[in-house]
């Protein structure tokens, strides 16, 4: 059974993942009116958790109703589903990339790899060791689902000071940054051959996958019935929810004060070769915490809490995550984060270098979204059709 908050979560991510990778195109006031202009905290972080936590709630389930194989089997199957729909656009944007090439129309940046080195590139795109812009998602997931039916078992078996002992080292060995420096060898080598490729998928899985194994940790949880919130509703756990706020408070002015340069380039440049997106690096890893319980404690104590700013805060966030659009989205997850990377690059092709009007801007981000839930009610109607054959061949 669906759980609808996670599915209304999975939505709000992709609706505000289309808007900031539209609007780095279009370059509207309106598009920069979100929260990743506050804070260190941003959709695809919430998305690859949310990820983590339906493969553990789902395959978990399947492991424990019954057995491993059942499990390894579900996960192969929708690793090559994943792998599907990324090899799919890597053919969608080389054919682009060759017939652009061979017309009298500019080529736009964002297909400047799949012309360079079409076949190498394309390649080695679909041995997810590289890829273009925004292409990095899909490749993560298919790597940390590879290693999920052993970090499942680990967690069947209850060795659970095994599990983030392997998460917490895998994180700290990212943040050495040695694989960054081997995969610059790499480049450089390839370079020494004639070929100016880089390498990558702009996340450091070594980094990021601290998010998606600790949603695991929390979907196997709940698939066990072992998921125990209780502690949440002390009083101790309400003055760390206030200490919470205010640490994102004072974090969404901090990131204000890096990225707007408040105390000079210096000190911002300073800041931020100290802080690794690619990586995540510690204070995205700090502000995602924070994030992180005030929206678990929201949905849980803050719903009947006795400060009516909370109480409204909490109904807010239950309203957003349950509204039926945001809902639908996030049940087609793959299919419309696919999309959306469609359409950035059709966006970029048309506007790259050359942005509309504000209002020109606003429109068409708004048709954007309306696209997205054209894809999922696309999908919604080809799941329903083939369930329908099924009944109707099972007469």
């Amino acid at each position: 059974m669906r759980i609808v908050v996670i599915d209304g979560f999975r939505g709000f991510f992709l609706v505000f993942m289309m808007i900031i990778h539209a609007n780095s195109i279009l370059h509207t006031t309106f598009g920069k009116l979100n929260h990743h202009y506050f804070g260190w905290v941003e959709d695809a972080q919430g998305f690859v958790f949310m990820s983590g936590l339906v493969v553990g709630l789902v395959y978990g389930g399947r492991m424990l109703r019954h057995n491993a194989s059942v499990m390894r089997a579900g996960i192969w199957d929708r690793i090559k589903t994943i792998y599907s729909y990324q090899l799919g656009l890597i053919l969608i944007f080389l054919t682009a990339a060759i017939l652009i090439s061979h017309s009298a129309l500019d080529l736009p940046g964002i297909l400047n790899p799949y012309a360079g080195h079409p076949i190498l590139f394309s390649l080695l795109s679909a041995s997810l060791v590289t890829g273009s812009t925004h292409m990095g998602i899909l490749p993560m997931y298919i790597f940390f689902m590879m290693v999920t039916p052993f970090a499942l078992t680990l967690l069947r078996d209850r060795k659970y000071f095994i599990y983030f002992t392997l998460v917490a080292s895998v994180w700290a060995l990212a943040q050495t940054r040695i694989s960054d420096i081997l995969v610059a060898s790499l480049e450089i080598g390839l370079l020494d051959l004639g070929y100016e490729i880089r390498l990558g998928i702009f996340f450091n899985i070594l980094g990021w996958q601290c998010l998606f194994f600790g949603g695991l940790f929390l979907g196997f949880l709940m698939a066990s019935k072992r998921l125990n919130t209780d502690f949440l509703f002390s009083p101790e756990m309400r003055v760390v929810f206030k200490i919470c706020l205010a640490l994102a408070l004072f974090y969404g002015v901090y990131d204000r004060i890096i990225f707007d340069f408040w105390f000079g380039v210096d000190f911002s440049n300073t800041i931020l070769s100290e802080t690794d997106r690619g990586n995540f690096s510690v204070i995205y890893v700090a502000t995602y915490a924070i994030d992180f319980f005030i929206v678990v404690w929201l949905l849980g104590p803050g719903e009947k809490d006795g400060n009516p700013i909370f109480r409204f805060a909490s109904k807010l966030l239950y309203t957003m995550t349950t509204f039926k659009p945001l809902v639908f989205l996030g049940q087609h997850s793959l299919q419309v984060f696919s999309a959306h990377i469609l359409i950035v690059y059709l966006m970029s092709a048309v506007f790259e270098g050359n942005p509309p009007s504000e209002l020109v801007g606003i429109l068409l981000i708004a048709l954007s979204l309306v696209a997205l839930y054209g894809v999922a009610w696309f999908h919604a109607a080809v799941l329903a059709r083939r369930k329908q054959l099924k009944v109707d061949n099972a007469r």
